[in-house]
């Protein structure tokens, strides 16, 4: 008892020692040009105990004598100071130079700095989004930034169209486009029909070419956005993130003096490229369009040649840049304003954007307003809140897959004939096209196809600590938002319209599509140090709710009115969806000294949309990563100050789309009375989600204090209980299910290369090198190998290919003899890219980024259409007859390698001596600049654009190209100033 009450004794007065050396400090922290930084944030390294600077950037803390203090903040690099004896305290910190000072997100509830991270995250700042140029929606400013990344136009109409791909295919008929978080708000991406294919002949609503709706976001207002692309990384997110996740950060507003940003953009787009059209040099050659070259009809073209070439001083009317040859204008003004005090922060940005196609009448037209808040409730309580609202509209026109509709440009220019006077009298009555079922000028100046969307995205967060010691912290993050947004489309095609005229004599239809996403998040989060160990502990609950009615009216016969209530034949489609998810998660990790540092965790899910709504599905993950460098024995930290070995293991999901567990009903109408037959697609009750297990190590590697560093990845992911449409036996009364009876794997490389290699007083380079590849199997297939539904057109020309044992992203085709052989692979071999930033005499700054994608088969049915028509631009040449007089599908498959000036930009800094004689200390910075998006391509690719997916985002879509709207190159002149 004596032992035990002299030990006791000794702690207390280790205790009373201890807290003796405690004192009182005071500091400021400043940049590099000697202005404060309001919130930035000190923490007593070892401890939980911190502080945060205050508007004019100076903190007080209580500290031991012997303490290091680490200093950081958003952008810079960390600073570790050493407190000594001093009491106060100067630090001056430097922008960031290397990737691994970032802090990345590693779970629900916390995150952690890059340098020691377990999986392979990509992050993209602000400055990389749309520091360079201005691409007109978010994920168009991701081509080329992002390891592991698959990014394909479904349209070059303004107002995007584009799809996603990490890490290869997630899915044969499910989602495959990467989960969209934005402060904590599930965010609602989906492509919404318009109903032009009951008037075109589409076959389905994937081949309307409509947008996606990330393209409400606007870019401007993204401070960062982080993309976990594997499963080892995405596992905390559970049963939504079997495509990976993308999670926005908006930006926030700092303590100080309220400022003010604006930017104006002028800009012009035009077709990257027009092809050019047959060269009718001769009359031989109009002769030939007809299958009797003497006929009345052919005589009468060769007379309209004649006069049209006579008119025109020996020229053909050029149709193709009569559609697509439109230079539209593009105008954008930016102005934001962030501020606050030591309680309250707030930022605040509005936005315009108008946008012309190069197709006259088309564009895209955005507002949006977006209102950022933080504020301290107390020391122990903080309020975040988020509100954004957006409209928009855009005109995209007809284009795309059609079956005779007369609509789709692509498919009128590829058989109108140069010589046919398509233009409209002095009455403004547009001729017939004797070609084809359309005239593309009446399409363009007279009918319309519209979207418009408003939306309001709201975020709101409340953080409680809980319990905070030296060395210990307990914290409580309750969260959530809502997406909730109305999506509008208007269709009117003329009943004046050829292919309209005694069949349907007109169409309009009108949807109303409203969409309501709200998710919810508790967590607990637990911090304790342990001298050289920090644990880290999370868990929570989550729950999603989302709401989904799609509504749209159309009708024929219409009047002189373009009105819904007078339309013939009316007719009315609704999808009424809803789905409810909830969720438990645990993780835990734990830090060895910055040396090992490991992790572990689990997400535990159910969903309505699985067959048992109340089943559990478990999503664990794992990782450790090893800071070798940090360790005593590595003599090398001067020249090499990171060597990281990490490896990782997770598992995601991907639950059955919404109606695949029911057997459906039709409208049908029996003896003049209205009823119902069954579908034909059966219900599967049975199913349960597609999981996707994944292992991943790398090996990062830092040099010269992090000015270079290199990252390498390899990850093998498997996808089990693929989701197929699987056709059944007529005698079942049904066509086909959905079912699990696939499994396939995708492994890939991803390599980065990057830093500063230059930095001195006149000038800076940043670079980045990136190289990226994946590859994919089918292991498994219960039923016989098949084209999926709705995933190409047919096998005659060309199709993807479900089969055992090969890529899931195969063609197929028949050969000459008609028999089924493998053409080629949508999937590239490889693709890389390289992106600069240089600083030059202080004052001017130059940026390029260069894109390369190395081969990746497209089908390219848009020149079987031409050929077809006897209208391709190398109709008469030697290739052109072989393809032509050839058999077998691989005629029209082609490699869509290419390389691409994507982004590049030079802009001037006026001098600050120079702002400050003008403006006084009013204005801080201007900015003048020129950029480019798109401007350099070289491809042999014989269409518009390589990068093309006729069928849409879903599914297996990349790879088709069948008549899209041909895709643009911007150039933008530039004026900002923050004041």
């Amino acid at each position: 008892m004596k032992r035990k009450l002299l030990v006791l004794l000794t702690l207390c007065l280790i205790t009373s020692f201890a807290w003796a050396q405690t004192r009182n400090i005071t500091g400021k922290v400043v940049d590099k040009d000697g202005q404060a930084l309001p919130g930035a944030t000190v923490m007593v390294k070892g401890t939980t105990n911190g502080a945060s600077t205050d508007v004019d950037g100076k903190f007080t803390l209580s500290v031991p004598n012997n303490a290091t203090l680490i200093v950081s903040f958003i952008g810079m690099t960390t600073k570790e100071v050493l407190v000594g004896s001093q009491t106060q305290i100067n630090v001056t910190l430097t922008d960031e130079n290397s990737i691994l000072d970032e802090i990345v997100v590693t779970g629900l509830a916390s995150n952690v700095k890059r340098a020691n991270l377990a999986n392979s995250v990509s992050t993209i700042s602000s400055q990389e989004l749309v520091g360079v140029t201005s691409p007109p929606t978010v994920d168009g400013a991701l081509y080329g930034k992002l390891t592991g990344a698959n990014i394909v136009k479904n349209s070059g109409a303004p107002g995007g169209g584009i799809s996603i791909r990490l890490r290869g295919v997630s899915s044969i008929i499910g989602q495959n486009q990467p989960l969209i978080i934005v402060d904590g708000v599930y965010l609602d991406n989906s492509e919404i029909p318009s109903g032009t294919r009951f008037v075109s002949g589409a076959n389905d609503g994937n081949e309307e070419q409509s947008s996606n709706r990330l393209a409400d976001l606007s870019s401007n207002d993204i401070e960062r956005i982080e993309v976990l692309k594997g499963a080892s990384a995405a596992a905390i997110y559970g049963t939504r993130a079997n495509a990976g996740v993308m999670i926005i950060t908006t930006k926030k507003g700092n303590a100080g003096k309220t400022r003010f940003h604006f930017e104006q953009l002028v800009g012009t787009a035009r077709a990257i490229k027009l092809l050019g059209q047959r060269n009718y040099d001769t009359e031989a050659k109009v002769r030939s369009y007809f299958s009797d070259p003497n006929s009345a009809d052919a005589n009468s073209a060769v007379a309209q040649w004649n006069a049209v070439k006579a008119a025109n001083g020996g020229e053909l009317f050029d149709y193709e840049k009569e559609v697509y040859g439109n230079i539209g204008g593009i105008f954008q003004t930016n102005f934001s304003a962030s501020g606050g005090n030591d309680r309250t922060t707030f930022y605040a940005s509005t936005s315009i954007r108008n946008e012309e196609g190069i197709i006259r009448g088309t564009g895209y037209r955005r507002r949006n307003f977006r209102l950022n808040v933080t504020h301290k409730l107390s020391q122990y309580a903080k309020l975040t809140a988020g509100s954004y609202f957006v409209s928009s509209s855009a005109d995209r026109s007809f284009t795309g897959n059609e079956n005779e509709g007369g609509l789709s440009y692509g498919y009128n220019l590829t058989s109108t004939r140069p010589w046919s006077n398509l233009f409209p009298n002095e009455l403004g009555e547009y001729p017939d096209n004797p070609g084809v079922s359309g005239n593309p000028l009446f399409v363009r100046d007279g009918m319309y196809n519209r979207e418009e969307v408003f939306r309001t995205i709201q975020s709101l967060g409340v953080d409680f600590t809980l319990l905070q010691r030296d060395n210990m912290l307990l914290k409580f993050n309750l969260g959530g938002g809502v997406d909730i947004y109305k999506f509008g489309t208007f269709t009117f095609v003329s009943p004046l319209h050829t292919a309209q005229r005694g069949v349907s004599n007109g169409y309009l239809a009108e949807g109303a599509n409203t969409v309501i996403n709200g998710n919810y998040q508790g967590a607990l989060m637990f911090n304790v140090n342990l001298g050289s160990i920090d644990l880290t502990s999370q868990a929570g609950v989550t729950g999603l709710y989302k709401n989904r009615n799609f509504l749209l009216a159309r009708g024929i016969d219409l009047n002189s009115k373009q009105n819904l209530q007078q339309v013939g034949a009316p007719s009315t489609n609704q999808l009424l969806a809803t789905e409810q998810d909830f969720g438990y998660f645990f993780q835990q990790e734990a830090n060895f000294a910055d040396k090992v540092i490991l992790s572990a965790g689990v997400r535990l899910d159910k969903s309505t949309l699985n067959g048992d709504p109340n089943k559990m599905y478990a999503f664990p993950k794992a990782s450790v990563a090893v800071n070798v460098a940090n360790f005593d024995f590595w003599t090398l930290k001067n020249v090499v100050n990171q060597v990281k070995l990490r490896a990782a293991f997770g598992q995601t999901g991907s639950s059955p789309g919404f109606g695949a567990l029911f057997t459906g009903f039709d409208r049908a109408s029996m003896g003049g009375l209205s009823g119902s037959t069954i579908k034909g697609i059966r219900g599967n009750p049975g199913l349960e989600p597609e999981i996707a297990t994944e292992i991943e190590a790398g090996l990062d590697l830092g040099f010269l204090a992090n000015r270079i560093f290199f990252e390498a990845t390899y990850y093998r992911r498997g996808v089990k209980n693929l989701l197929i449409e699987n056709a059944l036996p007529s005698s079942s009364g049904f066509s086909s299910e959905i079912t699990d009876a696939a499994d396939m794997v995708n492994t890939g490389v991803e390599l980065t290369l990057g830093g500063d290699p230059f930095v001195s007083k006149n000038f800076s380079w940043s670079t980045q090198f990136r190289f990226w590849f994946n590859r994919s199997v089918v292991t498994r297939l219960d039923v016989p190998a098949f084209a999926p539904p709705g995933a190409s057109f047919s096998i005659g020309l060309g199709s993807f290919y479900i089969e055992e044992g090969q890529s899931i992203t195969q063609f197929k085709g028949r050969d000459a003899n008609g028999n089924l052989i493998t053409i080629g692979d949508a999937m590239p071999d490889f693709q890389l890219s390289w992106n600069n930033t240089m600083k030059i005499a202080k004052n001017f700054e130059l940026s390029f980024l260069w894109h390369y994608k190395k081969g990746g088969d497209n089908l390219n049915l848009s020149l079987f259409l031409a050929d077809l028509g006897q209208t391709s631009f190398d109709y008469d040449t030697p290739e052109g007859e072989a393809r032509r007089n050839g058999t077998g599908s691989a005629r029209f498959l082609e490699d869509a390698t290419y390389l691409r000036l994507r982004e590049v930009a030079l802009f001037y800094n006026i001098p600050k001596s120079l702002t400050k004689k003008w403006f006084g200390n009013k204005v801080e910075n201007i900015r003048l600049g020129v950029s480019a998006q798109n401007w350099l391509t070289f491809s042999n690719y014989k269409w518009y654009d390589p990068e093309v997916s006729t069928k849409g985002g879903s599914g297996l879509s990349s790879g088709i190209d069948v008549a899209p709207f041909p895709s643009s190159k911007r150039v933008f002149f530039h004026l900002a100033a923050t004041f």
